[in-house]
């Protein structure tokens, strides 16, 4: 008798857990199941205007990625960025974070006065070796031309003041004087670091974006008169700036989550001298005839506005009194640094390894190339794998 009624009392306290449970799980099964139903039903994005960058789509199957692995891997990165709700969880994510004190998202750190950073890369040594041997051999193949490079730190090696209390950063000083070494003197050294950290309590980083802004890209270029063979900093051509925007929010924005809703000015510089331009988009077969595409202005990533945005090869004619050809090996930084260079060279051809597949020697005859830039933001430099096969055609 007294067994039963122990019983009955094990029975009874168990009941009000079993309803506690039921009351936690049942609510849940049918959250996963409305998610799960609703993933179905609405349809694929092919872009995140947030993040501003492409989603992932939904993979084939096939044997062949099935048994490799490779299928399940890119399904489950396709219900990441296709999940319904992405944005506000994500929102949801960094508010957390930084109520908990954490100051980095994705590599991006939310630093003081809303200045955002990237961290800085480690280049692989290999790949990094790779590239500089490939710039070395490609500008002594041509002796009787002169050569540059520009290699502008990123903002986190310039504003480091910036920085959240206790972040630490890899020490890019050290990793660009790594790169003028090894490039040797054959190649004219423009010195971007110095120029940038003697004007780092001025505007030449946004504060969303990854770019230095146009007017931290003209103080470099009035101090590379000497390398680049142009006037000097007293006789150069006059430009005069104009903003073309004020509602810019960049890509360090969107890759964070943090500063979604701050809004900056771009400003484009005009030269003051007449000078006409044909862009000519090569392989798109498309030609313009300005620097700037001013329905960019109108997109997330607005700093596309500086040639229109990221093309593997394009022909710059202008209107300059030179007979002089220039060829530009570049990252997104050169975007808006070229217009600079307009007042000076007849023409200038733009290659961008990352989106050209062609071969750079047969460039240098076919536009009869007189000088060559090398002109890179350090992180892109450190981790671009492309500069090698385009400089040597492999």
């Amino acid at each position: 008798m007294a067994e039963n009624r122990s019983k009955e009392k094990r029975t009874r306290k168990r009941k009000p857990k079993l309803k506690l449970q039921a009351y936690i799980v049942r609510p849940f099964l049918m959250c996963l199941l409305i998610f799960t139903v609703a993933n179905l039903i609405f349809p694929t994005k092919q872009h995140s205007e947030s993040e501003n960058r492409s989603l992932t789509q939904r993979p084939k199957l096939t044997l062949s990625s099935v048994l490799s692995g490779s299928f399940m891997e890119q399904y489950e990165s396709y219900q990441t960025d296709q999940f319904i709700g992405r944005d506000f969880f994500r929102s949801v994510k960094v508010r957390i974070d930084s109520l908990s004190g954490k100051k980095e998202e994705n590599g991006v750190f939310n630093g003081k006065k809303g200045q955002l950073l990237e961290d800085i890369v480690v280049p692989d040594k290999e790949s990094l070796d790779k590239n500089l041997e490939a710039i070395r051999t490609f500008r002594q193949s041509f002796p009787d031309l002169t050569a540059s490079m520009i290699l502008v730190p990123d903002a986190a090696a310039v504003l480091d003041d910036k920085l959240p209390s206790l972040a630490t950063v890899a020490d890019q000083s050290v990793l660009i004087k790594s790169v003028k070494r090894t490039i040797g003197e054959d190649v004219s050294w423009i010195d971007a670091e110095s120029v940038m950290k003697a004007h780092k309590n001025e505007k030449i980083y946004y504060k969303t974006d990854h770019h230095w802004t146009t007017l931290g890209a003209y103080y470099v270029f009035q101090e590379s008169g000497d390398a680049l063979g142009i006037q000097s900093k007293d006789e150069q051509s006059t430009f005069l700036p104009y903003p073309v925007t004020t509602s810019f929010n960049g890509s360090l924005a969107s890759k964070s989550g943090y500063e979604t809703k701050a809004k900056e000015q771009i400003d484009i510089y005009v030269p003051q001298d007449d000078i006409q331009v044909v862009v000519n988009q090569v392989e798109e077969k498309k030609k313009i005839t300005s620097l700037y595409s001013s329905d960019n202005l109108k997109s997330k990533d607005k700093y596309m506005v500086f040639l229109g945005g990221n093309y593997g090869l394009l022909d710059i004619k202008t209107t300059a009194n030179s007979a002089r050809r220039l060829i530009v090996f570049k990252d997104s930084y050169a975007n808006c640094f070229i217009p600079f260079l307009t007042p000076y060279f007849r023409e200038i051809v733009v290659v961008d390894p990352r989106y050209y597949s062609g071969n750079a020697t047969d460039l240098m005859s076919t536009y009869g190339i007189t000088d060559m830039l090398f002109l890179y933001n350090a992180n892109t430099f450190f981790v671009d794998n492309n500069i090698s096969g385009v400089l040597t055609g492999e």
